[in-house]
């Protein structure tokens, strides 16, 4: 069992069902105000919460997903792992493209249930993975690695790089969406689309981030 869920009367209140700028065909529960969410959940709880960060749809998130659904045949029947699937639009997008199959994985199960809601909620299946997926070698060659905005720490980025450029040689195609995040790879990279939106300057201290969505060689 989750240790404290989310309610879904919580969800309901704060973090409502809305589509996804840009990636309309993808609805996801968002929160308007994320402190807000924060505070009640923590109230709801008794107890201190990380953040719920499950409940933004994040820059890179938004543009992949858009990316996906105008792109369907770089997932269509194929598997797909969302890796530090947060809300899990990413996921949805490569479901609704025709994935055969899509695993929404995060090292926060709260997450991941909230992946799965929103994956009801636009009739598609997630499968549910909770943990550190690169704590080991990929199990799955050929699949679709979706990537978004994960690189803010310079271990667990240096750790996760590494793990990507050994499911590329593996055989899977990894796309890499990133907003400018610090720790962010530079190299063995092929952008396949740019795009600047706009973000919440209470969130990420900015108005706009430029989004590139690449393939990651080995």
């Amino acid at each position: 069992m989750l240790a404290c869920p989310i309610s879904v009367a919580l969800l309901d209140r704060l973090a409502p069902l809305a589509p996804v700028a840009g990636a309309e065909p993808v609805i996801a529960r968002q929160a308007p105000d994320l402190f807000a969410l924060w505070l009640a959940w923590e109230a709801e709880c008794g107890a201190r919460r990380d953040p719920p960060f499950w409940a933004v749809v994040w820059p890179a998130a938004r543009v992949l997903a858009s990316y996906l659904l105008a792109h369907a045949g770089a997932v269509s029947g194929r598997t797909v792992i969302d890796l530090g699937c947060g809300g899990g639009v990413a996921g949805i997008a490569a479901a609704i493209a025709g994935a055969s199959a899509v695993v929404a994985n995060d090292v926060d199960p709260i997450a991941v249930s909230v992946a799965s809601l929103n994956g009801v909620a636009n009739g598609v299946s997630l499968t549910p993975s909770v943990g550190d997926l690169t704590g080991a070698a990929p199990q799955v060659a050929g699949a679709v690695v979706l990537v978004a905005d994960m690189f803010y720490e310079r271990e667990s980025s240096r750790s996760m790089l590494h793990w990507l450029r050994a499911a590329a040689l593996n055989g899977s195609l990894v796309l890499v969406a990133d907003g400018g995040r610090p720790f962010s790879p530079s190299v063995r990279l092929v952008e396949r689309h740019r795009e600047t939106v706009p973000v919440s300057a209470d969130v990420e201290g900015v108005g706009e981030r430029i989004v590139r969505v690449c393939e990651l060689l080995p």
